[in-house]
């Protein structure tokens, strides 16, 4: 219980961004289909949490790669 926490207090900022967008999504496909349909705008939440883990983990080993972080296993905690 205290990871998942742990991680949504770190990435509140993009779960909420994510909610928003798929009902943003959601009711623009809808519309666009004019019936009620599960599509990949259901998708949203899990791309955007995605997308920022591996553009976090792309950027913790560049700094590893190029000397800028000392420490690189500690931070990963």
């Amino acid at each position: 219980m205290r990871g998942i926490k742990r991680y949504i207090s770190r990435n509140w900022i993009w779960i909420v961004a994510g909610l928003v967008l798929t009902e943003v999504f959601v009711k623009v496909a809808y519309a666009e289909r004019g019936y009620v349909a599960y599509g990949g705008e259901w998708l949203t939440l899990p791309l955007i949490l995605m997308i920022v883990e591996t553009v976090r983990n792309v950027g913790g080993t560049v700094r590893y790669l190029f000397g800028m972080e000392d420490d690189y296993e500690s931070k990963g905690d």
